[in-house]
């Protein structure tokens, strides 16, 4: 993102560049939902236009964690320390929307929301149309391939990316330049990035490996290739 051309803050770049839509699906590691019972009753369209509403904190361009989890309260109280969508079950996700403490995911869930209602490009599964935007889990696109989805973001966990960006190139058939594959081997976010295409790229191609859950419209779904 701070490599993104342009002036201003990173998320506004990123903003300006999701928004131009010159993409088939880009897909998003971060939820792009709340848990049912915290919904708003106009759905994933009125929540995206309460978060635009929402004043950004004083120390970033978008609300903050605590903002969100002041919004869903309103709506019903948390069943569970770490509320979590059906999707977000089906594949084993750690992360919870509704979660402040330690590790949080609300202010991950509070920025998402933001740049999707700033972005005004369609979001899947609500809608599938050119440039659209997807919720991806590279976590569970790796389980889903047999490869290892955890410990591979430190220093000393090189090899393993190695593993996963040699399966990307042999079994995938992803060509890989020199410069890039660098960038994935030193950083797992480089490598997630990567990975969060596939994602994209099985909504766009209904080439899914699950079928979406029940509740979809109203939770949204993560999308994994196949």
């Amino acid at each position: 993102m701070q490599l993104l051309p342009g002036s201003g803050e990173p998320f506004e770049r990123l903003v300006a560049l999701l928004a131009e839509g010159r993409y088939r699906a880009a897909g998003i590691d971060a939820p792009f939902a709340l848990p049912e019972r915290h919904m708003p009753p106009g759905g994933h369209a009125a929540l995206l236009a309460d978060l635009a509403a929402m004043p950004p904190a004083d120390d970033r361009p978008f609300p903050r964690g605590a903002a969100l989890m002041e919004y869903a309260r309103r709506r019903a109280a948390l069943a569970s320390p770490k509320p979590a969508r059906e999707t977000e079950r089906m594949h084993g996700a750690t992360r919870s929307t509704l979660w402040n403490g330690a590790r949080p995911g609300a202010p991950f869930a509070a920025a998402c929301l933001a740049l999707l209602a700033r972005a005004g490009r369609p979001v899947w599964p609500w809608k599938d149309a050119q440039g659209m935007l997807v919720e991806v889990f590279p976590a569970a696109q790796l389980r889903a391939w047999g490869l290892p989805s955890t410990n591979y973001a430190s220093p000393e966990d090189r090899k393993v990316r190695a593993q996963i960006v040699a399966y990307l190139e042999e079994t995938r058939r992803l060509f890989i330049a020199p410069a890039e594959r660098k960038q994935m081997l030193a950083s797992a976010d480089a490598l997630d990035a990567v990975i969060a295409a596939f994602g994209a790229r099985a909504a766009a191609n209904r080439t899914l490996l699950h079928a979406k859950p029940d509740n979809w419209r109203i939770e949204g779904a993560i999308a994994v290739h196949a």
